[in-house]
């Protein structure tokens, strides 16, 4: 993703929202026409439904026709690699879901390594070996969910694979910012089920923003890309953050797509 350098793409956790209809997506809008519709707003989207399961091969090639040149898809690991295995004798598996979303081709962003809460440092040498055993030639983000991880030797094994530490924004976790390759990974997640419906804001995030937005305009000025997907659970309804972000870094910062160029 060298030509996004210096730019931030930015966009939500998902695309498929029931709440957002009428809201966000005009009622005629089908579920089949959501993708369209998004990639006319945002650059980016981050997938996932790739958590639960490794989607077909079918479906990705769909993802990639329905959106448009330059759209970026980041996408979670399935748990049956990162919750069930804990990173442990699941090489084949990983290997088979990076595979299959290589068939984004140029649309594919990030690959996100999201551990379970319950995995602690302890658990350092089994990641420092998945890392290793990882096919070349992608872009990888870890998320981690235990505070006891929030050390510098930590961010150094992410540096030394130029692996992104996925910088979050919720109730689980106190900041971290380390910055450990040339994507900046970004999540703003909020508090889990914070909110019964998601088509309005709920609350008020710019306190939030206040601190992000210096740190991403750093990096950026610094030739960084930055991947930055909001939860709904962040404030209610994450289009409407997304857009406070994009005004705030100004469009000089943005990567910007033609949606009729596929």
């Amino acid at each position: 993703m060298s030509t996004f350098s210096g730019k931030a793409l930015l966009g939500t956790c998902g695309w498929a929202y029931d709440d957002w209809n009428g809201v966000f997506y005009p009622e005629s809008v089908s579920g089949r026409q959501r993708l369209e519709h998004y990639a006319q707003h945002f650059s980016t989207v981050e997938i996932d439904a790739t958590f639960y399961a490794i989607p077909a091969r079918t479906t990705v090639r769909g993802w990639r026709q329905r959106s448009p040149k330059g759209f970026i898809f980041s996408a979670k690991f399935p748990r049956e690699v990162t919750h069930q295995s804990r990173l442990v004798g699941c090489g084949e598996a990983a290997a088979t879901f990076v595979d299959v979303m290589s068939e984004l081709g140029d649309r594919l962003g990030t690959l996100l390594i999201q551990l379970p809460p319950s995995m602690t440092v302890s658990r350092f040498a089994d990641l420092e070996h998945f890392l290793e055993g990882l096919p070349d030639g992608f872009s990888y983000a870890v998320e981690v969910r235990h505070r006891s991880w929030l050390i510098e030797p930590f961010a150094e094994l992410l540096k030394r694979w130029n692996v992104a530490l996925a910088l979050t924004d919720g109730a689980h976790l106190k900041r971290f910012w380390r910055v450990t390759s040339q994507i900046v990974y970004i999540r703003w997640l909020g508090k889990w089920n914070a909110f019964e419906d998601y088509d309005r804001v709920q609350r008020s995030v710019d306190d939030d923003l206040d601190w992000w937005i210096p740190r991403m305009e750093h990096v950026l000025e610094k030739g960084a890309t930055v991947l930055g997907y909001v939860n709904n659970n962040f404030a209610g309804y994450s289009p409407t953050v997304v857009e406070s972000i994009e005004e705030r870094l100004g469009a000089e910062s943005l990567n910007v797509l033609d949606a009729s160029n596929n």
